[in-house]
């Protein structure tokens, strides 16, 4: 069963969302990644 919500989004807003998406993908997931690695090679997780 596919259940499609579709909300309507100017351009503008798309092309923010998109952006917000590279930078979660290219900056933040490294950084916390980092800091995941980090904390495991200290025995905190």
């Amino acid at each position: 069963m596919t259940i499609t919500n579709r909300v309507p989004m100017t351009a503008t807003g798309a092309d923010r969302l998109r952006a917000e998406l590279q930078e979660l993908k290219a900056v933040a997931r490294p950084r916390i990644t980092a800091a995941i690695a980090e904390a495991r090679a200290h025995g905190d997780l």
